[in-house]
């Protein structure tokens, strides 16, 4: 799912460093879909890339992909809407260097 923006990147600066820098990719009229071609980088790497553009293309592209020997990336554009989660999890809590479930100080 591709909505513009570095998500995890881009909450790990934030939580670090106070902002963002390169992680959001904000569409215009003139480039709707802004940002790295995930499709395109596929397709540089060897494997399959397939971008939608419709809701139609979905499955017939999976289809393909999945008749393919080769791995493949959908790059399926949405719109970020944040939605609140119930509980507690904070993406610092997992990445401590020692594996360690502990909240890694900021």
């Amino acid at each position: 799912m591709n909505d513009n923006v570095l998500g995890i990147i881009a909450g790990l600066q934030r939580a670090h460093c106070g902002l963002t820098c390169g992680t959001a990719f904000p569409a215009t009229p003139d480039a709707p879909t802004n940002g790295p071609g995930h499709a395109e980088i596929a397709h540089a790497n060897g494997a399959e890339g397939r971008r939608m553009t419709s809701a139609d293309e979905l499955r017939p592209a999976l289809e393909a992909s999945l008749a393919s020997d080769k791995p493949a990336v959908m790059d399926v554009p949405i719109v970020n809407n944040p939605t609140r989660a119930t509980g507690h999890r904070n993406i610092l809590d997992v990445r401590s260097s020692d594996m360690v479930l502990s909240h890694v100080s900021t």
